[in-house]
């Protein structure tokens, strides 16, 4: 079976102007900010017509995929509830099947063409950062406190992307060890954007947000660049003590979870293969809601539940 998914032509060329419209956007926001004289580099204008043209491929992989756990769980659901002492009519095994293996399919073709949009998150949110800043630059009196809002909203998703952007640039394996490095970085400059946003409570605004959209936009040039251990210079990140990086927590939480719920599945004395299915189905659940679209970077944990020789 074929499965053809890519865009139109006519997507594309729109996909290609909303590219074009936000770096005009970001010029003009630089300029009202005061960096009329910091040229876009190339490789941004590249990244952020990239994403633009990836951002829809993306959001079909995400709808497919969620689609896909609740049509697994809501068989196991069907099979364990209502079919519990009997065998699901075979027509429902067709459904499922035809269902499962059509969105796993969709999952495959887009997740690829998604892939740019992800990798550009970081500079997509020093973009929607710089944008904040300059709407809160020189607002009326009336509209400040909604703007500067705005402002802390943005950073508090530029400093996600921070954090997760030695992940996100698929650069950095698993288990290497350059990932210490770079989380460590990435804790310092967040610690420089907080830093940066707390001069909003006892510096002029317009000095404060001009620091931070300078901010934004160093870390988004770097970041082109592929220099995510190095988003900001060493000595504005001078004595700036790491925000910790909580990955390592969550994944605690996740492998208690997980355990719990085989746990949980062995006093059902369920078949074998009816618990393994739930049991699978239960982890990946657990991984989407802690890791969201990166869980699969995490299926190494499922090592820590296979069964000893």
């Amino acid at each position: 079976m074929s499965l053809n998914i890519s865009l139109p032509a006519r997507w594309r060329r729109r996909a290609l102007r909303w590219g074009d419209e936000a770096v005009a956007e970001l010029r003009s926001d630089l300029d009202r900010l005061g960096y009329g004289w910091w040229p876009i580099p190339s490789r941004m204008r590249i990244a952020l017509r990239h994403a633009s043209a990836a951002e829809a491929p993306w959001f079909i992989f995400m709808l497919a995929a969620s689609t896909l756990t609740y049509v697994v769980v809501a068989y196991f659901v069907i099979v364990l509830v209502f079919y519990r002492d009997q065998d699901p009519h075979w027509r429902w095994l067709v459904a499922w099947a035809v269902s499962v293996a059509l969105l796993m399919k969709l999952c495959v073709k887009t997740r690829g063409a998604g892939v740019p949009f992800v990798r550009n998150q970081l500079t997509l949110e020093c973009k929607a950062t710089i944008r904040a800043c300059a709407g809160a630059y020189g607002a009326s009196h009336a509209r400040r406190a909604e703007k500067l809002f705005a402002v802390g909203v943005a950073l508090r998703r530029l400093e996600g992307a921070v954090m997760r952007a030695h992940r996100r640039s698929g650069a950095v394996a698993f288990l290497s060890p350059r990932r210490r490095e770079v989380k460590v970085h990435a804790g310092q400059v967040v610690a420089k954007l907080r830093e940066a946003e707390a001069a909003l409570d006892h510096s002029p605004h317009a000095e404060a947000l001009s620091e931070i959209a300078g901010l934004a936009a160093t870390i988004a040039e770097q970041h082109v660049d592929g220099h995510i251990g190095a988003l900001l210079p060493k000595p504005l990140l001078e004595g700036k003590k790491p925000v910790r990086d909580r990955e390592m927590l969550r994944v605690a939480v996740a492998v208690v979870l997980i355990a719990a719920g085989f746990v949980g599945l062995a006093f059902l004395a369920l078949p074998d293969m009816a618990t393994v299915a739930a049991g699978t189905a239960w982890a990946v659940l657990i991984l989407m809601a802690f890791f969201g679209s990166n869980w699969a970077r995490y299926l190494p944990v499922f090592e820590l539940f296979k069964p000893g020789p």
